[in-house]
């Protein structure tokens, strides 16, 4: 970190995915399969699982000690310049996104990411995740709609918000206030009021019409009651210390550990490392009975008929390639490794992005590489209220600008990209 880092300061600093100090200037890949075991020997790649996180030790997750984490609020790095507008809603239906997860992943050689965090949201609502997969592929001109928003923040050592030395324990706070934030889901900034009390903020009409139905009204009308009585030091609960929404997904620390540190069980099922919602056979594998009992009986095949075929041998060895890495860890939800090289673990053929699918940065036009994937684990760890239409997704890869440029966070956050995989058919 040029001349400001310290070699003490900086191994206290580092967390989560720092720990392991994976960054694009150590060359390691994520191997596909069928590369060579010489290049395979070569891979450091971070785990991501979860843990809960206790109420004696809340603090752990708070911004000012630079968190990775999963569900709750976000711990935003710039607690000031939190996007707002178009960028805080999906681009489907216009509400409010909802909070996914936060890695924290510093760049040792890189001065104004010092501090830097990658932030992922998406729309709770299913049908809105099933558009967006006909959108992700458009070209950046032609204005696609996401529901899976990642935004990127980084900060000089010496900054405005956090100490210049690391943090010691649960009773170190930010050297700054962050802006005020929704009464309702405590993740958007909140730049509405109501009019009525002018106590309580919203980032947007339906989360203050959410809290209206839900408590706020008779909080509202008795605080509006006795001022009317000159009772202007009134002792009503109007907001709340924290959010007040129950849809927010469950709040869970996210550890990181290195790929190499696990073997996989060879007396293991595989399929026991997946949701349940995989288990069940995948189109590529009825395909494939279909046509070994088909060849049995001595049917003819149509040169369609075999580029089926075809197609569906590499999808199962796509899969079986995955099943093989999620073996060596069941429970990881996450797989991180940011390289110029690196790739996704993808599930199938289908839903993979071509070469020229992810745009370059927008912000100073350096091509965008891959840094971490989402796995469908983590779908087993979030508390959905309505399973008929809950999230699935088969992983959710996240390309950031290769340079990580400080001209997109001029601002606060820089809008990086995210390439949904459906689950295998």
């Amino acid at each position: 970190m040029g001349n400001l880092k310290d070699v003490d300061d900086e191994a206290e600093f580092s967390n989560g995915i720092a720990d392991l100090h994976i960054d694009g200037s150590r060359g390691h890949t994520e191997a596909e399969a069928g590369d060579d075991d010489e290049e395979a020997e070569n891979l450091l790649v971070g785990l991501g699982f979860v843990q809960p996180v206790e109420d004696s030790e809340k603090w752990k997750v708070e911004r000012q000690h630079f968190p990775s984490k999963v569900g709750g609020c976000p711990a935003w790095l710039d607690p000031i310049n939190i996007p707002t507008g178009e960028q805080s809603t999906c681009g489907i239906c216009d509400s409010p996104l909802e909070f996914l997860l936060q890695v924290y992943a510093p760049i040792d050689d890189i001065d104004d990411a010092f501090h830097r965090s990658l932030f992922v949201f998406v729309c709770p609502n299913a049908s809105c995740l099933e558009q967006d997969r006909h959108h992700q592929s458009k070209k950046p001109e032609e204005n696609p709609r996401r529901c899976v928003k990642v935004f990127r923040s980084q900060l000089l050592r010496k900054n405005s918000y956090y100490s210049y030395t690391p943090p010691s324990g649960e009773d170190d706070l930010p050297i700054s206030e962050g802006a005020a934030l929704c009464t309702w889901c405590g993740i958007w900034k909140g730049h509405k009021a109501c009019a009525a009390c002018k106590q309580t903020k919203y980032c947007s009409r339906s989360h203050q019409v959410e809290h209206w139905r839900g408590s706020h009204a008779v909080y509202c009308r008795q605080v509006q009651a006795a001022r009317k009585e000159g009772k202007m030091d009134v002792n009503i609960p109007v907001c709340s210390p924290g959010p007040v929404s129950d849809k927010l997904w469950p709040e869970m620390e996210l550890v990181v550990d290195e790929e190499d540190n696990y073997e996989v069980d060879e007396l293991s099922d595989p399929n026991a490392n997946v949701p349940a919602s995989d288990k069940t056979k995948s189109k590529a594998q009825l395909l494939l009975e279909d046509y070994e009992r088909r060849r049995e009986a001595g049917e003819e095949f149509t040169a369609a008929d075999l580029e089926d075929v075809h197609e569906a041998s590499q999808d199962m060895q796509l899969w079986a390639a995955f099943l093989a890495k999620i073996g060596k860890a069941p429970d990881q939800v996450l797989r991180y490794c940011r390289s110029p090289a690196a790739k996704p673990l993808w599930l199938s053929l289908n839903g993979q992005p071509e070469n020229s699918g992810i745009p370059s940065c927008s912000h100073c036009g350096s091509r965008r590489i891959f840094e971490f994937q989402v796995l469908p684990q983590l779908l087993n760890f979030l508390d959905f209220k309505d399973e008929a239409n809950s999230l699935d997704w088969g992983t959710i890869a996240v390309y950031t600008c290769e340079r990580s440029c400080g001209e997109g966070v001029g601002k606060g956050y820089a809008e990086e990209f995210a390439w949904v995989q459906p689950p295998p058919e």
